[in-house]
């Protein structure tokens, strides 16, 4: 059976979602003493948690294009928006988490922070550069940008690449995870480029 974009929409929302329902069963269960799923620092897991799902959605996001062009899978463009914005939405859950476990809503201390761990004002940009593109990710401000709209939303290249640069400056130990999600958002970001150049070519040929 086919399923309708209406069908697809629903299926892919849900999938989506997942990783939302299980932190939040993660951290009810922590409440209840049930089962701790969150290892001995469960502000630290939740925060990782939502920003490694942050960075899976942008990638994704990102590869959508490159998919449906080697592919021909052109059903999965209509569903770039609905990645996009829960790339939108986890990262902020991300952020929401540091400020609340890590940060504990001091705000005084968030300059010294940000001063001690350069990975924070760059992550911070990545999300506030995220903000437009979700406010004008509407039909509505596509019709009002019109080809400015196109321009605004190629900030996801530089979303992705900040948040390559953000992972990687919080290497302590473990370097595979975030030089493994870095050589993938490269090979995306190289694709990107081949694209565009391939394109140009053939406009001037």
């Amino acid at each position: 059976m086919v399923l309708t974009l209406t069908g697809r929409r629903w299926l892919i929302g849900i999938a989506c979602a997942l990783p939302l329902i299980y932190i939040v069963q993660a951290i009810v269960r922590v409440q209840t003493g049930e089962w701790n799923l969150l290892g001995p620092e469960p502000g630290k897991a939740i925060t990782h948690f939502t920003g490694t799902w942050g960075f899976n959605f942008l990638l994704l996001t990102l590869a959508v294009t490159p998919i449906v062009r080697l592919t021909k899978q052109k059903w999965l463009m209509p569903h770039r928006r609905m990645l996009g914005l829960y790339a939108a939405f986890y990262v902020s859950l991300h952020a929401l988490a540091y400020l609340a476990f890590l940060l504990g809503w001091q705000w005084g201390e968030l300059g010294r922070e940000v001063v001690e761990r350069p990975y924070l004002l760059v992550g911070a940009l990545s999300w506030l550069l995220l903000l437009p593109l979700v406010i004008t990710s509407t039909k509505t401000w596509q019709q009002r940008l019109k080809r400015r709209w196109k321009q605004l939303h190629q900030l996801i290249y530089v979303i992705v690449a900040l948040a390559a640069v953000h992972y990687l400056l919080q290497i302590r130990a473990s370097w595979f995870e975030p030089v493994a999600y870095t050589l993938i958002a490269a090979f995306l970001l190289a694709l990107r480029l081949w694209f565009f150049a391939k394109k140009k070519c053939a406009r001037t040929s």
